[in-house]
């Protein structure tokens, strides 16, 4: 059996701190660190090539990400149900239309996947 070519050792107390640093969990101190990060990673398809990240915003909260808001309509029966499944959980069954009774049965057995 062939050694992996990414294998750096096995991890000790003594080398966790280079292992950190050179998989990337913890920034590297040394070259060596960057070298076995670049060796661990090289075939890794870096999806934002190109792409420039400003650190500084980060850090002091300048940066976030500005999309539009949606706007969502709900459609008036679904509001109904909504309000009969409120009356259930206060009320119990009492004041429940059939429809939305059968609904929840049916959901249930979807769930225990009786179908």
């Amino acid at each position: 059996m062939g050694i992996d070519k990414k294998y750096i050792g096995k991890v000790t107390e003594n080398n966790l701190d280079d292992w950190l640093h050179s998989t990337g969990f913890v920034f590297p101190q040394t070259k060596i660190h960057i070298e076995r990060f670049n060796k661990l990673y090289e075939d890794y398809d870096f999806k934002l090539k190109n792409t420039s990240i400003n650190v500084k915003s980060i850090i002091d909260g300048s940066f976030c990400l500005e999309k539009e808001p949606k706007i969502i309509s709900i459609d008036s029966n679904i509001s109904l149900e909504i309000q009969s499944l409120k009356m259930v959980a206060r009320k119990g069954q009492s004041g429940i239309s059939q429809s939305v009774i059968d609904k929840m049965k049916q959901n249930q057995k979807k769930k225990n996947g009786d179908r």
